[in-house]
Formats: structure tokens, C-alpha cells, sequence
């Protein structure tokens, strides 16, 4: 997967989010209330920092994502920041990466996990997020 299908990736869940939201109105009848979601992601078993975590939902319409801090904790966005996960199955997708700017005009991609997490249906990741919710997800990843 290239840099750009990344970008694509993470801009739609980026729009979903939005659309779910009416851009941000503040009230959206209807909508599911998110509970609280966090966990540690970690690599080789130490912490992974600056990685990107994707909830991918299975069975409802609700995506949720969040980044890890300085040692490896992430909280999960639905609606608002920090707001959750709607309760139900997902399949995770983890990746954490940065693009150089080439002097000759083009880029370089540097990946620092497993291709294999960056997409929900090759992961092998999954989590149940129950209805009183969970603070304590842990993403092992390994090569």
C-alpha cells in the first residue's frame, strides 16, 4: 500500500467521521453514544509512540480512531476528541509511518510496523467494546 492509498484511508474515515457528525454541529439526533476506549499498542513488546489506531466496525456504521501519546496509550474519537468507541466488534488497523520530501520532487515513505497492520482485514486485530466500555486494549504487533 502506498503513501497515497494511506492518505485516501485516513482522509475517508477522516470524512466519515464528519458526515456522522454533521460537520461538527454539535447534535445529531439518533446518534449511538460512544463509551470510553482506550489501550497501549505496543511493537517487539515496548510501546509503540505516534501510531495511528483504527476501529473498523463490523455489524454497525461507527469507525473510531486515535493516535498513541509518549508511551503507547491511545483514547478512541467516534463523534468528538476523546469521546470513544460506540459498543460492538471491530477489526483494527495500527500503522505508524513518515513521508520525506526527495530534493528531485518525489517522496519516500518510511513504515515503522508491519504492512500487514495497516489494513482492518489483514491485521488480525480485533476487540469487543462493551457497554460500560475499556481502558485496558492491549495491541501486541510483532513482525
Amino acid at each position: 500500500m502506498n503513501y497515497q492509498c494511506i492518505q485516501y484511508f485516513w482522509l475517508s474515515v477522516t470524512g466519515l467521521m464528519l458526515v456522522a457528525t454533521g460537520c461538527g454541529n454539535g447534535s445529531v439526533d439518533g446518534r449511538p453514544t460512544p463509551v470510553s476506549v482506550s489501550g497501549t499498542v505496543y511493537y517487539k513488546k515496548q510501546p509503540s509512540v505516534g501510531a495511528k489506531v483504527m476501529f473498523a466496525p463490523q455489524g454497525h456504521q461507527y469507525a473510531a480512531v486515535g493516535q498513541t501519546d509518549s508511551v503507547g496509550r491511545f483514547h478512541l474519537q467516534t463523534f468528538e476528541p476523546m469521546d470513544g468507541a460506540v459498543p460492538g466488534e471491530f477489526k483494527i488497523a495500527v500503522t505508524k509511518f513518515e513521508v520525506i520530501d526527495l530534493p528531485n520532487g518525489g517522496i519516500k515513505e518510511n513504515f515503522f510496523l508491519p504492512g500487514k497492520y495497516r489494513d482492518p482485514s489483514t491485521s488480525g486485530l480485533t476487540a469487543v467494546v462493551p457497554a460500560e466500555g475499556t481502558k485496558d486494549i492491549r495491541l501486541e504487533l510483532a513482525d
